[in-house]
């Protein structure tokens, strides 16, 4: 994150919602320049960032996930273009996962609910082209455009202080999902529009803030409910709840359908056999010999000769953005894992339904 502050006047707000791995800690001791919030329970996702929003003193507002990397000048870029555009409310940005797949959520139309009945009972997967049944991720919209799009994804969203001021902070009934949804929904009620941002892209290690089980599909459930009653109860009545309950309980059957037939290695977190590194990017004498000792270790001077395996990135020696550019480029060719030299340890994502990998050297 702060490498992408370098050049730009920021704060940078941590909120601990009473995590249990000592991170209040970690970040007093190793960020001192972060405004740390440390919360003696888990009031939820919406309550966290709206203690940071009040106390924030800029024009614009970033709401980032913790597992997310962005790029060196990812915020120059989103700010010189909603600068541009005084009318914007909010802004989302092109996201991939830890493989370097592209996110659908990046953008996301109204959740009505015949969308959202789409969505849960498997007809935009189905069709994730047509705008009759793919507005939930507008699979119509190219993911390498810029476009006006309704709702942004909670991962990455940035909005404009005085519109926050305008239209309210996220919604705090809301405990996790939806929250999104709502404050996406009512920047475009107040009569501005919202935006996909292509031109940048971040990586959201999907899974990492929550992972994807039973008490996930139920909480989604429960969101999508909330918000629907919330802004469609007047116009859809019972026609509302007859999609959306016929919706959540297909959903839920896909997903379980789906999850229950992961095999044994999607599911583990079993260390990568052969570790590959760019000799343009290596990191310390000593840290290669103990990889070495390790893995089955790759040193080669051209991506271009790697046909599988897993690619260590080496933080600080390559570039965030050149990282997201070789992972948007080769994608799932092989899998991908981040060297942190000070701390030594190795981290990375390789399914969105679980969390990742953390090695210590």
């Amino acid at each position: 994150m702060f490498a992408a502050t370098v050049n730009i006047k920021a704060e940078v707000f941590v909120v601990d919602n009473n995590s249990s791995d000592g991170c209040p800690q970690m970040v007093s001791q190793e960020f001192p320049q972060c405004k740390l919030i440390a919360n003696k329970n888990n009031p939820g996702f919406a309550v966290a960032n709206n203690q940071a929003i009040k106390q924030a003193a800029g024009k614009y507002i970033l709401i980032l996930n913790p597992d997310t990397i962005i790029a060196e000048n990812t915020l120059i870029k989103i700010m010189e273009y909603m600068n541009l555009q005084p009318k914007m409310g909010g802004l989302g940005i092109r996201m991939l996962d830890g493989s370097g797949a592209f996110l659908p959520e990046s953008k996301r139309g109204i959740p009505s609910p015949w969308v959202s009945f789409s969505k849960m009972s498997g007809l935009s997967g189905i069709f994730p082209h047509s705008k009759l049944f793919s507005e939930y991720h507008k699979g119509y919209l190219s993911e390498k455009k810029n476009n006006r799009v309704e709702i942004l994804a909670g991962a990455f969203m940035c909005f404009r202080s005085d519109v926050l001021d305008e239209i309210g902070l996220l919604d705090e009934d809301f405990f996790m999902y939806g929250e999104d949804i709502d404050l996406s929904y009512r920047s475009i009620q107040a009569g501005y529009y919202n935006s996909y941002f292509s031109d940048s892209s971040i990586i959201h290690f999907k899974g990492e803030t929550t992972v994807k089980d039973k008490s996930y599909v139920n909480r989604f459930y429960k969101a999508m409910i909330q918000f629907a009653e919330k802004h469609f109860q007047r116009s859809y009545g019972l026609l509302l709840k007859l999609f959306i309950f016929l919706g959540v309980y297909l959903f839920k059957i896909v997903f379980f359908f789906k999850h229950s037939f992961l095999t044994t290695s999607e599911i583990s977190e079993q260390e990568p056999n052969r570790i590959t590194l760019l000799n343009s990017y290596l990191p310390e004498e000593d840290l290669i010999k103990t990889i070495k000792a390790r893995f089955n270790l790759e040193i080669i001077e051209d991506i271009n000769q790697l046909t599988s395996g897993t690619l260590l990135f080496v933080i600080n020696k390559m570039t965030f953005a050149q990282m997201i550019e070789v992972m948007d480029v080769f994608k799932d060719r092989f899998t991908y894992r981040f060297l942190d030299e000070d701390h030594k340890i190795i981290i990375g994502s390789d399914n969105k339904y679980t969390k990742g990998q953390v090695i210590t050297l």
